[in-house]
């Protein structure tokens, strides 16, 4: 499926890889237009409703647990056939061509999930990358939620590799946030609303 121009807003990339290789994160507001946001924001909504989501663990392969304590969001992952989903994966696939051209990052494919957050649901603060497993560079995260008031929390903390937090951002619809997956500690704060989402991985397997 071609993307039209008027799915996806002009992105000049240049200040975000610039970014990414400086300070190892970057913020791409109105990444999504507005239509687009509002397909996204629907199809997690409608799946939510359909039962296609599932709570969110933490760890990998046999160390997989449930914590609520830790992570209380439950996640639908994206396939290429979903209406909106897909084209959100085609998007990513030519993000990816740019970070290989311009950072020689090796990027073989991107995997992302919906993400849905209830009221009072939070992730506290951790690092993308497994510690067995080094195939996951770049995250990227892309919030749905239009018009997300000042005051209603939500918020994602990030830290730099020496611990310095480097900046609170709140989760406004459209905005894409990405930072390297080894390096980049991070934590979801709780909402007083649903908080609508999607959080993936540029990896090298």
């Amino acid at each position: 499926m071609q993307i039209s121009q008027t799915d996806w807003p002009e992105t000049d990339f240049t200040e975000a890889v610039e970014s990414l290789a400086q300070r190892h994160y970057a913020v791409i507001p109105d990444f999504l237009s507005p239509p687009m946001l509002k397909l996204l924001h629907d199809e997690c909504l409608q799946r939510h409703e359909e039962g296609h989501f599932h709570a969110a663990a933490i760890g990998r392969a046999a160390g997989q647990q449930h914590n609520t304590g830790i992570r209380g969001d439950s996640i639908c992952w994206l396939q290429p056939d979903f209406p909106a989903g897909g084209r959100y994966l085609q998007r990513m696939a030519d993000l990816q061509a740019i970070l290989n051209r311009e950072l020689y990052l090796g990027l073989r494919q991107f995997e992302t999930h919906y993400a849905h957050y209830l009221p009072g649901s939070f992730y506290k603060r951790h690092v993308d990358r497994h510690r067995d497993n080094d195939a996951r560079v770049i995250t990227a995260v892309c919030y749905l939620n239009p018009a997300w008031p000042d005051g209603a929390g939500g918020e994602i903390r990030v830290w730099n590799a020496r611990d310095e937090e480097v900046m609170t951002l709140a989760p406004q619809g459209g905005t894409l946030l990405l930072f390297t997956s080894h390096d980049i500690p991070h934590e979801v704060l709780p909402a007083d609303r649903l908080r609508l989402s999607m959080a993936g991985w540029f990896r090298r397997d």
